[in-house]
């Protein structure tokens, strides 16, 4: 999993928002660029962040945007996460949130990219159940778009 670099540049990006303060667009992808490698942003990395921005958004991660004088840039607003409702089958576990809280940066990426990985497993299996026509290969970018909402690298 850990070369799945969509995946990997997108908990970097969370990591360094979830650190607190504003960030520019330059300082962002460098920071990123310095926990994932230095070719994570591909060939055009601000068209990258918008995108990886927007899934995240998109994921319930509240990132805003402040246009203050001397504070531009992008921040973590909090709550970080939006609340839903709980249900016997969708309850918040506190020991794996304090767990997780005092966890260093390459454990939560692990805890991620395991939590990725076993997503994208499951649904590849759903889809080849699903779908028995499809190839291989449609079942797994099917599965990648689905869990990651973007295909691979090609």
């Amino acid at each position: 999993m850990s070369s799945d670099r969509l995946a990997a540049r997108r908990a970097a990006l969370i990591d360094v928002l979830s650190g607190g303060g504003v960030h520019s667009g330059d300082n962002l992808r460098g920071a990123v660029a310095a926990q994932v490698g230095a070719d994570c942003w591909g060939k055009r990395p601000a068209e990258a962040l918008l995108r990886d921005l927007k899934a995240l958004r998109r994921g319930g991660i509240r990132i805003d945007y402040s246009r203050q004088r001397g504070l531009e840039g992008y921040y973590l607003g909090y709550p970080a996460l939006k609340s839903s409702v709980e249900s016997r089958f969708n309850r918040l576990d506190r020991v794996w949130i304090e767990r997780v809280q005092t966890m260093g940066v390459p454990e939560k990426n692990e805890a991620a990219f395991a939590a990725a990985d076993f997503a994208l497993r499951q649904k590849r299996l759903i889809l080849r159940e699903e779908q028995p026509e499809w190839s291989p290969d449609q079942v797994e970018r099917e599965a990648r778009r689905l869990v990651f909402g973007a295909l691979p690298y090609e």
